[in-house]
């Protein structure tokens, strides 16, 4: 009998009403796709459910499925809905973190996502398969104690991501009613408590005295261990030690540096879309200059610091920055640089918020923030003077 009707005019759809299960049907389209469904008010609101297609769903099938959808919605259930929020009831960590992160993408950087990933894949994989709702305030601080005996920062960064994954599912998932499924962050146990690791500030910085061995280190990275079978890659990562040094720049920052960004004619640069989503613009010192064309001339890529692929920036560079820990004596990150760049302009008593300006941190002083805009050549002279303070001291 479903075999014999037709289809539906162009544009349109027939529907079809079954005579022995009220409120089943069979819509027709104009290419001849037969669906079951059945449509009933629950509090007023019309719902639809569709089942499948003819001839893949029978009649038989079609009407059983009818019968059990019309007994639920008889006592105000949708079981299309009820499905849907069991599903969502018992969402499973590893389902929360990558909706976390898709819903976050514009907000967090690129190297924010992978540090995340790299905590749920290290720390929190074992519970990757367990649903949000059986993760106890028991099983937490467990985690959190076994964590803290390798690492107390893995510790607790590994819980502030687990309490931003449960804040983020109490907002964003609800049960067939509108209401949170998530009401409690376990994670609270910690601040409960006051478990918190204390971690230390860094605070590791170059000497002024040092800076001798340092530079001296670094510009002869190219002839130290293996580097003289990859002098290119060495000599990059000299000039960046050198230019993160000497702008105060964060890792990401200055890796991320394009050609396209460095205006040598003005001598200023600029780095796009940083930590706190603003362009960072700085003025080219005589020593920042000088490496600059040096780098242009050995550059066939659109990265200032290209790696084995001028096509890509250079990747962290720890094995040529322990190289050089090792023929200097004098242990440092590539942050250390940077906080040794802030030392040196409070050394020389260069106002704070000028400071600040040249780190891109961000101002809370209303006036600063709002009125007071130092200018690029504003900030020249500081920098100048940053320049040729550790210029001198390398010497």
């Amino acid at each position: 009998m479903l075999d014999s009707l037709p289809n539906a005019s162009p544009g349109q759809r027939d529907t079809y009403h079954d005579d022995k299960v009220r409120g089943l049907s069979l819509r027709v389209t104009d290419k001849g796709i037969k669906s079951f469904f059945t449509r009933k008010r629950i509090n007023g609101i019309p719902k639809m459910n569709t089942y499948g297609q003819y001839p893949d769903m029978t009649i038989d099938q079609a009407r059983d499925l009818a019968r059990k959808t019309l007994n639920a919605f008889s006592v105000g259930i949708n079981p299309k809905e009820e499905l849907k929020s069991q599903k969502i009831q018992n969402k499973t960590l590893f389902e929360v973190m990558n909706d976390y992160v898709i819903s976050r993408n514009k907000n967090l950087k690129k190297k924010t996502i992978s540090d995340y990933w790299t905590l749920f894949n290290n720390y929190l994989f074992d519970w990757k398969d367990k649903s949000l709702k059986t993760i106890t305030r028991d099983m937490v601080q467990r985690k959190h104690s076994l964590i803290g005996k390798k690492s107390i920062y893995r510790a607790n960064g590994t819980m502030r991501l687990l309490r931003a994954l449960f804040n983020y599912a109490s907002g964003a998932y609800e049960d067939a009613n509108g209401e949170p499924i998530i009401n409690s962050n376990p994670v609270q146990r910690i601040s409960h408590n006051k478990a918190w690791y204390r971690e230390k500030t860094r605070t590791n910085v170059i000497h002024v005295n040092d800076l001798k061995n340092w530079f001296k280190a670094v510009n002869n990275l190219s002839n130290l261990g293996n580097n003289q079978t990859r002098i290119n890659s060495s000599s990059t990562v000299s000039d960046l030690l050198i230019f993160v040094l000497f702008t105060g720049l964060r890792q990401s920052e200055a890796l991320s540096l394009i050609w396209k960004d460095v205006d040598l004619n003005n001598e200023i640069f600029t780095v796009r879309d940083t930590k706190n989503h603003t362009d960072h613009t700085l003025p080219i010192t005589k020593t920042i200059k000088e490496l600059l064309l040096n780098r242009k001339l050995k550059s066939s890529g659109s990265y200032v610091f290209s790696g084995n692929n001028p096509k890509q920036a250079l990747v962290n560079p720890y094995k040529q920055i322990k190289v050089v820990r090792d023929e200097s004596g004098i242990n440092f990150t590539l942050h250390d640089l940077r906080r040794t760049f802030a030392t040196v302009a409070d050394l020389l008593d260069i106002q704070h918020h000028i400071i600040k300006r040249l780190m891109n941190h961000s101002n809370n002083d209303v006036t600063i923030k709002h009125y007071v805009q130092p200018t690029i050549e504003r900030l020249r002279v500081p920098m100048e003077k940053i320049d040729a303070f550790i210029v001198k001291k390398s010497r």
